[in-house]
This record gives C-alpha cells, structure tokens and sequence, in this order.
C-alpha cells in the first residue's frame, strides 16, 4: 500500500507561507489542507489576506505545490445549495500559470455538525460543474448515505473516512474502502507519533486499493494552536520511513 498524498490540515495565518511553501515542494506528495468559512475567512479577515498571500507566493514557485480548501459550516452549506460564496469564488479562480488551480482539492464538510440537509440534485449538479477541482467528501455516519447516493449517480469524488466528525479521535479499528474506485483518503487521530501504527491498521483492512491518501490536523498543532511545520515534517517523514519499510 501506498500514501499517495499526506494532508496536513491547519495552516493559517500564523503559518510561515516561505515555510509552508518550502515543505510543499521538498514534499511533493504532501498537501496543506486550510480550514475556510465564513466567520474565519471572510474579506478583511486575516485567514483571507494570508491565503492572497499564499497564493501570491506559490504562483512564482518553480512547480505547483498541492494545497486545498477545506469548507466549513455556512459556505459548505450555501455550496451544497447552489451558492459560492464570493470568497470562496475568488480562491477557486486563483491558478498557476499553466491555468492548473491552486487550490484544485476542495474538500466539503457537510453533515458533520448541524449543517442543514445538502440539496443532493444541487450538489452532484456543482460538483459536475467544475472538473478543474478534485473534491472531497468526508465520510461519516451522518452523511454516509447522502455520498453512496453520490456515487450510484456516477460524481466524482475522493472519500475522506473519519467516524469522529473532524475531532481527531483515533477509531476503535479502521475500515476497509469504502468506494473501490475511488481515492480512500483516512483521518481521525493521526500524527507523528502514532502514525506508523495506525498505517499497519490500514494496510490490513485495505483489500480492494494498493493506494490511499492520510489527513492530519489536531496533533500536528503547535503551541498556539496552528499547524506546526516541525510536526508537519515530522509526519510526512514517519510515512515516508513506513513506505521504504513496507512496500
């Protein structure tokens, strides 16, 4: 089993983007994952100005580094429903200059909370609309059947399991793919210090896929709460040392 790509979620404002961006292209197959809603994000806000920043940066780099939008509360909601919030439009616009997104993996957050009920017609219908981005659906209990349906329709998506809502709660035991031709991507706990065990749980569960991709956040914060960079690194480099270990 491979890791074809290593989410570290939870860069933001009080995130080095010369930093960010240097780990980014040391590591090609990791990806910084940026939490962005409304009330975080919103024009004027720090979130907002730091990511034009990025953005900014990351178009004068030599090669495109992976980074995506993970969204939240009342713009998943209005995204499910047909509305892009203008922000969001704005950040989804930005691209390299060989017309690539910068922020290309959108990863959709909804049913996790007490998000209202997704327009299913509207949001396959969205999702559709806009190849040039990879989407995510974190899976969970709650919206488990809201995706299966997703998927008899034919969208296309990558499958995010994570059972604890985005709490970063390590599951009593890993479950096996979901979607057999989908990317199954797992979270829920994950960080340096436990990583190399939680993939031995993966890789005996997963039958039906030789590739999957991980998601970190809450143990790669730092002590202000955002997103270490050492951590970060730390974590890439133990799924590295897995996979020269095991495949």
């Amino acid at each position: 089993m491979r890791v074809k790509t290593i989410t570290c979620s939870g860069a933001n404002e009080n995130t080095s983007i010369d930093g960010l961006l240097s780990l980014l292209s040391e590591f090609p197959m990791s990806e910084a994952g940026i939490q962005i809603s409304a009330e975080k994000c919103s024009v004027g806000t720090p979130r907002y100005n730091w990511i034009i920043k990025l953005a900014s940066a990351a178009q004068k780099l030599s090669k495109p580094v992976q980074l995506a939008l993970h969204i939240n509360k009342e713009w998943v909601e209005d995204f499910c429903n047909g509305v892009i919030a203008p922000e969001l439009s704005e950040f989804m616009a930005l691209s390299y200059s060989d017309g690539s997104k910068i922020f290309r993996r959108l990863q959709l957050n909804f049913k996790i909370g007490r998000e209202k009920e997704p327009d299913i017609d509207m949001l396959a219908a969205m999702v559709n609309g806009l190849p040039e981005h990879r989407f995510v659906f974190s899976y969970n209990p709650n919206n488990a059947a809201i995706i299966r349906e997703l998927y008899r329709r034919g969208v296309m998506f990558d499958n995010l399991f994570d059972s604890s809502f985005g709490e970063g709660v390590i599951p009593i035991c890993r479950e096996g793919i979901v979607f057999e031709d989908r990317l199954q991507g797992y979270a829920g706990g994950l960080g340096p210090e436990n990583i190399k065990n939680e993939l031995d749980k993966i890789n005996d569960v997963n039958l039906l896929s030789s590739v999957v991709y991980v998601d970190a956040e809450g143990h790669l914060k730092g002590a202000d709460g955002s997103m270490s960079l050492e951590k970060a690194r730390d974590f890439i480099s133990k799924i590295l040392q897995w996979e020269d270990a095991n495949v």
